[in-house]
């Protein structure tokens, strides 16, 4: 009996909510499913951006332009699931797939770059002093054996 009592006290405040406004409320909710989604896709492009114009500074500078890709992801994961649930055009879908995809590659090369922090730091003072194609060759092959730290390598 308790029960019955309590499902039928439910009932009357669930049918006024509908009641009072038909229509309008699942209207309100799918808009601001939107706009949350839209808000994520625009936080999304602007870490994205950040990252892609961080990620070729010198070094102490790359470790923002990996904090933004790290960000980039997380906030275009959020986007993405956002945007599903939003239902926006699957077009827009696929463009956060591929965006998603760039960052995640952009984030591991400049994750790269600082966990090899010695090795791309002798590379950029190399190629900052290198005055010939000849001079940059030899930066690039020394970046190649990644500063004799691999076997085989022809390190300094």
């Amino acid at each position: 009996m308790p029960r019955e009592k309590r499902i039928k006290e439910q009932d009357p405040q669930q049918g006024s909510a509908r009641a009072g406004a038909p229509g309008k409320e699942p209207e309100d909710a799918t808009t601001a499913r939107a706009e949350s989604a839209r808000l994520w896709l625009r936080v999304f492009l602007l870490s994205l951006l950040g990252a892609l114009l961080t990620s070729g500074l010198p070094l102490p500078w790359k470790v923002l332009g990996l904090a933004l890709g790290l960000f980039a992801l997380t906030a275009g994961v959020v986007a993405l699931v956002k945007a599903v649930r939003a239902d926006l055009p699957r077009f827009l879908v696929v463009t956060v797939c591929l965006g998603l995809f760039a960052a995640l590659f952009m984030t591991a090369g400049s994750g790269a770059s600082v966990i090899l922090w010695p090795v791309t730091q002798q590379y950029e003072t190399c190629q900052a002093e290198a005055l010939t194609l000849r001079a940059e060759r030899q930066c690039e092959d020394e970046l190649r054996d990644l500063g004799g730290l691999l076997p085989g390598g022809t390190g300094r």
